[in-house]
């Protein structure tokens, strides 16, 4: 074998050694890399999830909890019903309105020494009694019926002196025109129409009207004397009827138990007499008139 062949054949030889060495360095190297990066790998692991496992309380400590909604509170079932019978007492006070007519007959012209005059009495004074009934609930709306009856000290007198003449001028003498009212007692028989506002049932408001009745006293005099020596007195009593309007409130106030507020306005309607003279004095008269009307407050107790 010549130089030039041997030279030939080493180059080979080397060339080919460096592919290999080359080969094997970089297997080696990728091994290597792989080795490195394993144990970094491993070791980071840990660390993320230490990380995570601290981010997650720093998250919580530092994010406001959302409150939830507010629980609905639904109001407590109503304890108090109001369907039974009940009876109580009550007290109260009156005013009424019972404005007088004087009328002379046969005519004003004619009987000359009276001028045709109104006179109001106004009757007031305290009333007590008491009150049955029965309710029948409907929620909300309650139905009654109730009957009371009162006693009554409602009174009242109206007196005017002189006499005043048609003609503007003054009876001789200190005559006077006299008028009073008073009530004995009175009731009424009416229904009830009622309303339960608030959830618990403990109050009841209502309207009321119905049916009136009582005794009535009236008396009246038109007095002459000692200018003259006429008088036409009048002095009666009567059973009078009528009707009655009004409204209250009605609260329980512990089982079985309630305070009652109530207002009426009654009518009884009007009362006329027509009262001749003493001593006897024919053809004149004096023709009387009354109203009966009042307004009633009053406060009571029943029980259910």
């Amino acid at each position: 074998m010549n130089a030039k062949t041997r030279s030939h054949s080493l180059l080979r030889w080397l060339a080919l050694s460096t592919q290999v060495l080359a080969v094997g360095v970089l297997v080696s190297l990728s091994a290597h890399a792989q080795v490195q990066n394993q144990p970094q790998a491993t070791q980071d692991k840990p660390a993320d999830a230490a990380t995570v496992t601290e981010a997650v309380p720093a998250s919580t400590a530092t994010v406001p909890s959302t409150p939830g909604p507010n629980p609905i509170v639904l109001p407590p079932p109503s304890t108090n019903k109001w369907t039974g019978f009940y009876g109580g007492g009550h007290v109260g006070y009156g005013w009424g309105r019972a404005d007088t007519s004087f009328t002379p007959l046969p005519t004003a012209v004619s009987f000359f020494d009276m001028l045709p005059t109104t006179l109001r009495p106004d009757p007031r004074g305290v009333i007590a009694g008491g009150q049955l009934g029965y309710n029948k609930e409907f929620t909300p709306i309650v139905l009654s019926a109730e009957f009371t009856i009162s006693w009554s000290n409602m009174n009242g007198t109206k007196t005017v002196t002189p006499i005043i003449r048609n003609n503007g001028t003054t009876f001789p003498g200190t005559g006077f025109l006299t008028t009073h009212q008073d009530t004995s007692w009175f009731g009424t028989l009416r229904p009830r129409l009622g309303i339960l506002p608030t959830s618990s049932h403990r109050l009841l408001l209502y309207g009321t009207g119905g049916f009136a009745f009582g005794k009535v006293n009236y008396s009246a005099n038109s007095d002459f004397r000692p200018g003259g020596t006429i008088q036409y007195p009048t002095s009666f009593s009567k059973n009078k009827k009528g009707w009655t309007v009004g409204g209250g409130a009605e609260v329980a106030v512990a089982p079985h138990v309630s305070l009652n507020f109530e207002y009426l306005f009654y009518n009884l309607g009007n009362e006329s007499i027509t009262a001749n003279p003493s001593p006897a004095n024919p053809p004149f008269q004096v023709a009387y008139n009354w109203q009966t009307k009042a307004q009633i407050f009053r406060v009571g107790v029943n029980l259910h």
